[in-house]
């Protein structure tokens, strides 16, 4: 409970927090005065709140399975500090698509500890789950393509609606235990998906036409970005002058003016559905146009979200180029599904975040040139084990610090 406290205004009795409830319509909240038995609504006032993204191994150290050591003394004291500063409208903590599908597929026998470790996920997060990469995608080109240069990078990106909003009371709240059902019926397993990742990164490492240092792997893995997007650009235009072509028809085509139609027949176009949501409510032809002439200038445009990631994919296509961590293994850890999604997390949230947890193997790649490049634009502090002294130092200045001046 905050430490705010609230004053009826009908007979200036101090209302208890614990009569204090979040309205998640309203964006605020209900107090009820027990001496005259009135609600009174409030608008809560927001405070600048550090944004923290604490990434799945974090929680799941936090949160271990049964039968697993107790966690490291130091992750005890980094939760309680987390959770205090979550308490006096310090912090914010978000929690991910990208640990959703982590946690969904946790093989049969771990159902327990999975759902105990949703729930735990759950309320960090007050129950809203932060969006998932292409949704940050979308959100960072569509605010590129509409000329919104306000804010260059809104919480609203990453699905926050107001995370500085203050909390006070007990907060209503909502669940995704659809989504985990979701993720479960629908995920693939473990070995399909990192055979996959395997055929495309050693696909890559054989077409590759020329490969001396971690740049030439950067310039060909946003070429094979660049022509993805194009590929969905096309698709997405042919697709529109199909349905205009078909309008035009009249509502009741003969067979001659119905065979005159060109079909638009392109394969493989990934992003056609991405496309489309960047372009939805936007004068689409133009911003397709547009999209394509800042192609040819920039294989993958100035959105950052999209420029870490490649810089990470390089970082890995040019250690398989090497031939360095060939163990079949740890290839899930190395450039699977686990690593893919260290990309996810980082990539999407480096930008909107203060600070970010992470493991100690992707510390270290996120510490290597060409993707340190393009992480050091922002202010966000990366923490894992190799540094958590330096996290809970960073904690503790906040737990001694006023709360910021309202946004």
């Amino acid at each position: 409970m905050s430490e705010l406290t609230l004053m009826c205004p009908h007979c200036g009795n101090v209302v208890e927090g614990t009569r204090i409830v979040s309205d998640r319509r309203t964006g605020g909240a209900r107090g009820h005065c027990s001496r005259c038995r009135t609600w009174i609504p409030l608008q809560l006032p927001s405070i600048r709140k550090k944004l923290v993204y604490l990434d799945q191994s974090f929680l799941s150290n936090l949160c271990p399975r049964e039968g697993s050591p107790v966690a490291d003394p130091i992750l005890n004291r980094l939760s309680y500090k987390l959770q205090r500063l979550k308490v006096l409208n310090k912090i914010y903590l978000v929690v991910s698509d990208v640990h959703c599908r982590e946690t969904s597929a946790y093989p049969e026998q771990y159902l327990k500890e999975m759902k105990k470790l949703w729930k735990f996920q759950n309320d960090l997060a007050d129950g809203k789950i932060a969006a998932n990469w292409a949704d940050v995608f979308v959100a960072q080109h569509r605010r590129m393509f509409a000329g919104d240069g306000s804010d260059p990078y809104p919480v609203a990106d990453i699905g926050l609606d107001d995370p500085h909003r203050v909390n006070i009371g007990m907060r209503v709240m909502t669940t995704n235990s659809w989504m985990l059902q979701n993720y479960r019926d629908y995920a693939s397993t473990g070995n399909e998906v990192n055979n996959r990742f395997r055929e495309i990164i050693d696909r890559q490492v054989e077409n590759i036409p020329h490969c001396q240092a971690v740049p030439d792997c950067l310039n060909y893995v946003r070429m094979l970005w660049r022509n993805d997007i194009q590929q969905g650009i096309t698709a997405r235009q042919q697709k529109i002058d199909f349905l205009l072509s078909f309008e035009q028809l009249g509502e009741y085509p003969d067979a001659r003016q119905l065979a005159s139609l060109q079909i638009p027949h392109l394969h493989n176009a990934l992003f056609q559905n991405i496309i489309g949501d960047v372009t939805s409510g936007l004068d689409e032809t133009a911003v397709l146009q547009r999209w394509s002439e800042l192609l040819k200038n920039d294989p993958i445009g100035p959105c950052p979200s999209l420029r870490i990631r490649t810089a990470l994919e390089a970082e890995l296509l040019w250690t398989r180029y090497q031939k360095q961590r060939p163990s079949p293994k740890r290839f899930n850890r190395n450039f699977g599904l686990s690593r893919q999604n260290d990309i996810d997390h980082v990539s999407a949230f480096v930008p909107y975040v203060n600070a970010l947890t992470t493991d100690m193997d992707m510390h270290n790649l996120c510490k290597h040139k060409v993707v340190d490049d393009e992480i050091k634009r922002f202010p966000c502090k990366i923490f894992s084990e190799k540094n958590y002294d330096e996290f809970e130092e960073w904690l503790d200045g906040l737990l001694t610090e006023p709360n910021s001046t309202v946004c």
